[in-house]
């Protein structure tokens, strides 16, 4: 039996209609039957048995499928400029639609020979497959010899197999049978299952002791099969490998020739896949369904709740990929409710950690004697700047909390662009990441154990301490460059550091454009900054309330991506323009719960006390710009700045949070006395309780111009009280920042790229999909570039461009823009389904 080429081998699951989800005749239908191809038939027929955190014990026969080549493919497709086919023809990437129809049909022909030899697809771990064939004692001489066929056929089928842009698939297969132990953890929100014990162990070591196109069995598994039908080798680890290419003896083989022929199917006319997955509906109750949702990643859950298609999820994003291994005891590996017990308590500290960070929990594996739980950070619905911050946070408040728990963790932590999306054949599929960084995340994991290990990428992106970071020794690791160097992120918990671990941005980063848009939002604050430079009045300002206050206060609420961060620039810029003193300080997700921390990050930025060494040079500074009279009471500010400055008595606890109010107020009222000053506080939204209390106390005592940014308060989570008391006070000037017209949205793309005219077509994009948000236009723009998609040519290499044919291919369209600072031309590649033309657009000399 030979290899397939990489001719026509016929549509997969996925293009057939028979393998698609019936239409039934209610949503909640719909949902149920997309719920149960999420969770496999082994927890559908578990059902809600009362128990939630359980072991239970399965005998059967188990294949570990492994495929290499996915993460290759992930990379190919993510490149836009035109390369070679194989055959010598040229095809165009075309991104994620592309790549997960490729990937998908390659996994669905293999699940779709799984599932229709009775096989229970168990889980999606990556680019492997776990599958179980549940059988008693009795049976495992059958069911062997019925997997061991399917393996071979999966082999000759789907090994060597070219995809269209050139990158080789290979499968390798472990097979082992025995009893299979099932952990059970959960709480009210979600439930994992891993699956462990000693035929686990043998399918991982079958599998790693196979090589591309093989298929290895355990030992035991080699006493059970019927011998005579295979030729094989058997392995230094007394392991047999079952050789693909002569595996058939002529007696199977003539069976298999005959099969072809008359169509006859190999696995004892074995149900359609469907049937097997589908009919399970007519038993499942509401109670069970619960269950099985629980079962199902959160974010398939949202969306088909939101009754859309799920091959929306597949997207290539950056995320922050987390491996967390917990490692067991091998004191008592037979105590199953012991090590039940221990993956239980970890997963409640993880959970409650992923719950403040905004991490998803994506899968939970057992193999090498640890529970490995697989964490991502940036799935849909959870978006922010500051995953690589929030994971490594995440990662040490872990550590930490294992340690007063007595378990021990080793943790991989990487940034970058993977695939995310649904993986498998369309009656059983599951969430997945796969990429680069998820590989690496995993290496870390395992080759820098009981200590949290990052890359790169993640540490520069993560705006925490330098000194926290630890240069780790080299160690090989497979697919990772010998160059890459790698760190261990251990915080260096000395007392007189100013900031713990987060350090917050010092300034407003300057573009150097001018702003599109926002015309009237910078009259508004203009006329604010106006109010401020005006002569003092010793009355404050006279709100419609009786309360008076003296500073003057913006509000500038927007959701994300609409362009706060840009408006305080312009801010910036104007005021300072002014002579006005701008002190700027960005709150952080993960300092929400530190109290004063905002405040503390603008008296740094004040004082500029990151430039100060040690301590004592903290202390001097503050020393210099405060009166002699008040000299004695800076001993208040030793825990907010990290000083040494003695005293001579102790303040009660409740004289002291009064002193030390009156403290920072005076520190802002003789700055601003000094010269006018305007404060900046971006991400409001994450202020803590106690810089809000102590921010009303300067606006009521100190004259200066404040600007708060904030996101739109959910509503299962509105701002706290003493927010409130500042940010819907009627002294509050609220500016609510809406969608750009579609003009400026065109304008913005040129500014961004440099250029001065767009083609109509990328004009007609801008101006009817980007809804006004800058950031999609900037994601595109930078994606474009990123990618590869624009490409930059000279004047000269303009006119030799030949355009009397078809742009690209008949589905694609190029684009030609002009440099204001040179004559370069950059071309643009894209896919609109249809062929334009157009001449090329120079700038005017």
């Amino acid at each position: 039996v030979s290899t397939q080429s990489t001719g026509n081998r016929g549509p997969g699951p996925w293009s057939q209609n028979r393998w698609r989800p019936p239409a039934w005749e209610s949503s909640e239908r719909r949902t149920l039957a997309e719920v149960l191809t999420q969770v496999p038939n082994y927890i559908i027929d578990k059902g809600d048995d009362g128990c939630r955190e359980v072991v239970s014990y399965v005998d059967g026969v188990v294949m570990f499928t492994d495929l290499s080549g996915f993460t290759a493919l992930c990379e190919k497709y993510a490149e836009s400029d035109e390369k070679p086919h194989t055959n010598g023809e040229k095809i165009n990437s075309r991104g994620v639609d592309a790549l997960t129809a490729s990937l998908n049909d390659y996994l669905g022909r293999i699940v779709q020979d799984l599932m229709c030899a009775n096989g229970d697809i168990l889980k999606f771990a990556g680019d492997a497959i776990l599958t179980l064939w549940q059988c008693d004692e009795s049976q495992f001489p059958a069911t062997i010899d019925k997997v061991v066929t399917a393996a071979i056929n999966i082999q000759c089928k789907m090994d060597n197999y070219m995809t269209e842009v050139g990158v080789n698939l290979r499968v390798k297969i472990g097979i082992a049978v025995g009893c299979v132990i099932f952990y059970h953890i959960a709480n009210d929100y979600e439930r994992h299952f891993g699956e462990a014990g000693q035929t686990i162990e043998e399918v991982n070591i079958a599998q790693s002791s196979a090589s591309s196109g093989t298929v290895v069995i355990t030992p035991k598994a080699w006493d059970l099969l019927e011998q005579k039908l295979f030729s094989y080798n058997i392995l230094e680890n007394g392991y047999v490998e079952i050789n693909r290419r002569s595996s058939l003896s002529k007696t199977l083989q003539t069976f298999m020739e005959t099969r072809d022929a008359t169509k006859t199917d190999i696995y004892n006319n074995a149900p359609e896949p469907e049937c097997l997955r589908l009919t399970q509906l007519s038993k499942v109750s509401e109670k069970d369904e619960a269950i099985y949702r629980m079962y199902t990643n959160q974010n398939v859950i949202s969306k088909l709740d939101a009754c859309a298609e799920l091959r929306w999820l597949s997207e290539i994003r950056t995320v922050t990929v987390m491996f967390l291994e917990v490692h067991l005891s091998d004191n008592n590996p037979d105590n199953h409710v012991d090590i039940l017990n221990t993956i239980q308590l970890a997963f409640t500290i993880i959970y409650d950690q992923m719950t403040r960070m905004l991490g998803t929990i994506n899968k939970l594996y057992m193999f090498d004697k640890g529970c490995t739980f697989l964490i991502i950070f940036g799935m849909p619905g959870k978006k922010h700047e500051d995953e690589p911050t929030r994971a490594l946070k995440a990662a040490d408040n872990i550590m930490k909390d294992f340690h007063t728990k007595n378990l021990e963790a080793s943790i991989g932590i990487t940034t970058g662009r993977a695939f995310c999306g649904i993986i498998g054949h369309p009656q059983r599929h599951e969430y997945g990441v796969i990429g680069k960084s998820v590989n690496l995340a995993a290496r870390l994991m395992s080759n820098y154990p009981k200590r949290i290990a990052c890359d790169d990428t993640t540490r520069t992106l993560s705006n925490l301490d330098p000194q926290d970071f630890l240069k780790l020794a080299y160690i090989k690791m497979k697919g990772v460059p010998s160059n890459n160097v790698h760190y261990e992120y251990k915080i260096d918990r000395r007392k007189d550091r100013l900031f713990s671990t987060f350090i917050p941005p010092q300034q407003i980063e300057d573009d150097g454009g001018k702003i599109i848009g926002r015309v009237e939002e910078m009259k508004i604050f203009e006329q604010e900054l106006a109010k401020l430079l005006e002569p003092e009045i010793d009355d404050g300002i006279q709100s419609s309330s009786t309360e008076q206050v003296k500073s003057i206060v913006m509000k500038i609420e927007s959701a994300t991506g609409m362009g706060k961060t840009r408006l305080l620039q312009e801010m910036k810029n104007v005021a300072e323009k002014k002579k006005v003193r701008v002190i700027f300080a960005a709150a952080g997700a993960v300092e929400h719960a530190t109290p004063h921390f905002a405040i503390k990050a603008l008296l740094v930025q004040m004082f500029r006390l990151m430039e100060c060494c040690s301590a004592t040079d903290r202390a001097d500074v503050i020393i210099k710009f405060v009166e002699e009279d008040m000299i004695k009471e800076i001993y208040l500010l030793n825990e907010l700045l990290k000083i040494h400055v003695g005293y001579v008595k102790r303040a009660r606890e409740k004289d002291k949070k009064k002193k030390l109010t009156n403290m920072i107020c005076y520190l802002f009222e003789k700055a601003a006395k000094e010269q006018r000053t305007m404060i900046i506080l971006d991400d409001a939204q994450w202020i803590d309780k106690d810089s809000w209390i102590m921010l009303y106390e300067i606006i009521k005592r100190c004259r200066a111009l404040i600007v708060c940014s904030t996101r739109p308060f959910p509503a299962a989570q509105p701002p706290m009280e003493e927010a409130k008391r500042i940010l819907n006070a009627p002294f509050t000037k609220d500016i609510h920042l809406s969608s750009l017209k579609p003009d400026d949205m065109v304008m913005l793309a040129c500014q961004l790229i440099k250029v001065t005219r767009l083609p109509i077509q990328l004009i007609n994009i801008l101006r009817t999909r980007s809804h006004g948000v800058p950031l999609y236009a900037e994601q595109l723009v930078s994606t474009m570039l990123q990618f590869k998609v624009l490409q930059v040519h000279t004047e000269k290499q303009r006119h030799d461009i030949n355009r009397t044919g078809p742009l690209v291919t008949d589905t694609g369209w190029t684009m030609l823009f002009t440099r204001e600072s040179s004559s370069w031309m950059v071309e643009v590649t894209g896919w609109s389904g249809c062929v334009l033309k157009f001449p090329a657009l120079c700038r005017a000399e």
